[in-house]
């Protein structure tokens, strides 16, 4: 399944479910075990987290201070962080 594709599902399950699907931006802060902060309140830890391929960097992984697109899912108990955020300058 395309991540596109993946996403729409995602996104329609959430609503048929009543839960809309949310757009966070987010700060990798741990890699071992993988934690993203969303904000001074909200740290999500690795268990929460769903990675895709293109999010992983094709092996690469993360680093500490990427800020990550994500969408939450399953009413918040289900994140899935889909690509690094580029930095323009």
């Amino acid at each position: 399944m395309k991540m596109a594709e993946a996403i729409k599902e995602i996104c329609r399950n959430q609503n048929e479910a009543g839960y809309p699907a949310d757009f966070m931006i987010g700060t990798v802060v741990s890699l071992e075990p993988y934690e993203i902060r969303i904000n001074e309140k909200l740290t999500l830890t690795e268990s929460f987290l769903v990675f895709t391929e293109t999010a992983m960097g094709n092996g690469y992984g993360l680093d500490i201070d990427d800020r990550v697109a994500i969408l939450s899912a399953g009413g918040g108990q289900r994140y899935l962080v889909i690509d690094r955020i580029a930095e323009v300058e």
